[in-house]
């Protein structure tokens, strides 16, 4: 699960410190470049607010975003299921794929 996830989630908070990018890059068996340029993109986004020598922390006015966000995805889901319905599919078979989708995230 992404950082935006976690604050969607309420995992993480404005104001909370994400961990520094070595710590990551071995938690994930990644490139440390890899992190450096993912923060990098959160920071350009506004997501988050670095703190030269501190490290990286959540911004408040992203959160906001990502919630309004979050509510956009949903309508945008409900219009797809529902033209999805319209368009022939039953109910059971979009409950499938579905749980299709659910555990090839999972997996």
């Amino acid at each position: 699960m992404g950082l935006r996830g976690l604050v969607v989630r309420g995992l993480l908070k404005p104001g909370d410190q994400i961990p520094p990018i070595r710590n990551l890059a071995e938690q994930l068996f990644v490139n440390p470049n890899t992190i450096a340029r993912a923060y990098r993109e959160l920071a350009l986004e506004g997501f988050l607010d670095s703190k030269k020598g501190e490290g990286n922390y959540i911004s408040a006015k992203p959160v906001k975003a990502v919630n309004n966000g979050l509510g956009v995805a949903r309508q945008h889901l409900l219009e797809s299921l529902r033209a999805a319905h319209r368009s022939g599919l039953t109910w059971k078979e979009i409950q499938l794929l579905l749980q299709l989708a659910k555990s090839e995230e999972e997996s």
